[in-house]
Protein backbone atom coordinates (compact mmCIF):
# COMPACT_ATOMS: atom_id res chain seq x y z
CA UNK A 1 0.00 0.00 0.00
CA UNK A 2 3.05 2.30 0.69
CA UNK A 3 3.80 2.41 -3.13
CA UNK A 4 -0.02 3.00 -3.85
CA UNK A 5 0.28 6.79 -1.32
CA UNK A 6 3.98 7.63 -2.26
CA UNK A 7 3.46 9.44 -5.46
CA UNK A 8 0.77 11.76 -3.99
CA UNK A 9 2.88 13.90 -2.33
CA UNK A 10 2.45 16.70 -5.01
CA UNK A 11 2.80 20.51 -5.30
CA UNK A 12 1.23 23.69 -5.17
CA UNK A 13 1.33 27.10 -5.75
CA UNK A 14 2.39 30.14 -4.46
CA UNK A 15 1.48 33.83 -4.34
CA UNK A 16 4.48 36.25 -4.80
CA UNK A 17 5.58 37.90 -1.66
CA UNK A 18 3.15 40.41 -0.04
CA UNK A 19 -0.03 39.18 -2.44
CA UNK A 20 -2.47 37.24 -0.90
CA UNK A 21 -2.39 33.62 -1.12
CA UNK A 22 -4.69 31.28 -3.47
CA UNK A 23 -5.53 28.29 -3.42
CA UNK A 24 -4.35 25.51 -6.73
CA UNK A 25 -5.46 22.80 -7.36
CA UNK A 26 -5.27 19.92 -10.12
CA UNK A 27 -4.35 16.32 -11.25
CA UNK A 28 -1.60 13.87 -10.49
CA UNK A 29 0.06 10.86 -11.48
CA UNK A 30 2.76 8.42 -9.61
CA UNK A 31 4.54 5.17 -10.60
CA UNK A 32 6.39 3.21 -8.72
CA UNK A 33 9.43 1.12 -9.64
CA UNK A 34 7.43 -1.84 -9.71
CA UNK A 35 5.42 -0.42 -12.26
CA UNK A 36 2.38 0.45 -10.34
CA UNK A 37 0.71 3.42 -11.59
CA UNK A 38 -1.70 5.87 -9.50
CA UNK A 39 -3.50 9.09 -9.88
CA UNK A 40 -5.93 11.47 -7.60
CA UNK A 41 -6.05 14.96 -7.16
CA UNK A 42 -4.85 18.11 -5.20
CA UNK A 43 -5.02 21.81 -4.19
CA UNK A 44 -2.28 23.89 -2.59
CA UNK A 45 -2.16 27.14 -0.23
CA UNK A 46 1.40 28.91 -0.47
CA UNK A 47 2.35 31.03 2.95
CA UNK A 48 2.34 34.47 1.94
CA UNK A 49 6.24 34.45 1.37
CA UNK A 50 6.21 31.78 -1.12
CA UNK A 51 8.58 29.51 0.70
CA UNK A 52 6.57 26.85 1.95
CA UNK A 53 3.45 25.56 0.56
CA UNK A 54 0.77 23.11 2.56
CA UNK A 55 -2.22 21.23 1.29
CA UNK A 56 -4.23 18.44 0.29
CA UNK A 57 -4.40 15.08 -2.24
CA UNK A 58 -6.50 12.21 -3.24
CA UNK A 59 -5.97 9.21 -4.53
CA UNK A 60 -8.54 7.95 -6.83
CA UNK A 61 -9.17 4.40 -8.21
CA UNK A 62 -10.01 3.33 -11.77
CA UNK A 63 -14.21 4.31 -11.24
CA UNK A 64 -13.08 8.07 -10.30
CA UNK A 65 -13.79 6.74 -6.31
CA UNK A 66 -11.54 8.47 -3.26
CA UNK A 67 -9.60 5.53 -1.69
CA UNK A 68 -7.20 7.71 0.36
CA UNK A 69 -6.63 11.36 1.01
CA UNK A 70 -4.12 13.47 3.21
CA UNK A 71 -2.16 16.51 3.73
CA UNK A 72 1.25 17.72 2.19
CA UNK A 73 3.94 20.15 2.54
CA UNK A 74 7.01 21.54 1.31
CA UNK A 75 9.96 24.17 1.92
CA UNK A 76 12.05 25.37 -0.76
CA UNK A 77 15.88 24.53 -0.52
CA UNK A 78 18.45 25.79 -2.82
CA UNK A 79 18.01 24.14 -5.70
CA UNK A 80 14.58 21.90 -5.20
CA UNK A 81 11.47 21.72 -3.05
CA UNK A 82 11.37 18.93 -0.66
CA UNK A 83 7.94 18.30 0.52
CA UNK A 84 6.36 15.23 2.88
CA UNK A 85 3.14 13.96 2.64
CA UNK A 86 0.50 11.52 5.40
CA UNK A 87 -2.42 9.46 4.36
CA UNK A 88 -5.13 7.64 5.66
CA UNK A 89 -6.86 4.87 3.62
CA UNK A 90 -10.59 4.32 3.54
CA UNK A 91 -11.31 1.34 5.34
CA UNK A 92 -7.76 0.82 6.85
CA UNK A 93 -6.57 1.74 10.25
CA UNK A 94 -3.07 3.67 10.87
CA UNK A 95 -1.61 6.17 8.39
CA UNK A 96 1.06 6.04 5.87
CA UNK A 97 3.48 8.84 5.24
CA UNK A 98 6.74 9.30 2.73
CA UNK A 99 8.63 11.97 1.14
CA UNK A 100 9.22 13.80 -2.43
CA UNK A 101 11.39 16.17 -4.24
CA UNK A 102 11.09 18.35 -7.38
CA UNK A 103 14.10 20.22 -8.72
CA UNK A 104 14.35 23.54 -9.71
CA UNK A 105 14.98 23.68 -13.47
CA UNK A 106 15.01 27.69 -13.99
CA UNK A 107 17.50 28.00 -11.05
CA UNK A 108 17.79 28.28 -7.33
CA UNK A 109 16.13 31.19 -6.72
CA UNK A 110 12.48 29.31 -8.11
CA UNK A 111 9.47 30.69 -6.62
CA UNK A 112 6.32 27.79 -6.42
CA UNK A 113 4.32 30.31 -8.76
CA UNK A 114 7.22 29.56 -11.24
CA UNK A 115 6.75 25.72 -11.07
CA UNK A 116 2.70 26.24 -11.77
CA UNK A 117 3.28 28.13 -14.57
CA UNK A 118 5.36 25.47 -15.96
CA UNK A 119 2.49 22.81 -14.76
CA UNK A 120 0.28 24.67 -16.87
CA UNK A 121 2.04 24.50 -19.99
CA UNK A 122 3.81 20.85 -19.61
CA UNK A 123 3.46 18.16 -16.89
CA UNK A 124 5.70 18.63 -13.94
CA UNK A 125 7.80 15.83 -12.52
CA UNK A 126 9.76 14.49 -9.78
CA UNK A 127 10.86 12.11 -6.91
CA UNK A 128 8.99 10.08 -4.47
CA UNK A 129 10.12 7.67 -1.34
CA UNK A 130 8.10 5.93 0.98
CA UNK A 131 9.87 3.45 2.89
CA UNK A 132 12.10 1.37 0.80
CA UNK A 133 9.68 2.63 -2.32
CA UNK A 134 10.58 4.69 -4.54
CA UNK A 135 9.31 6.20 -7.62
CA UNK A 136 8.41 9.32 -10.06
CA UNK A 137 5.42 11.51 -9.75
CA UNK A 138 3.69 14.45 -12.15
CA UNK A 139 1.02 17.14 -12.13
CA UNK A 140 -0.54 18.59 -14.46
CA UNK A 141 -1.93 22.73 -13.01
CA UNK A 142 -4.78 24.25 -14.58
CA UNK A 143 -4.40 28.25 -15.30
CA UNK A 144 -4.86 30.56 -12.79
CA UNK A 145 -8.22 32.28 -12.80
CA UNK A 146 -7.88 35.90 -13.95
CA UNK A 147 -7.16 37.70 -11.10
CA UNK A 148 -6.85 35.08 -9.19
Amino acid sequence: MGAALAGAALLGSAAPAGAQARERSGTWSARAATGLTLGGTWTAVPDSAGATVTGTWTLVDGQGRQTAGGAWSAAKAATRWNGSWRSVVAGRSGEFAGTWTADLASGGDAPFPALFERAARAVVSGGWRTGGLTGAWSIRAAEAAPGG
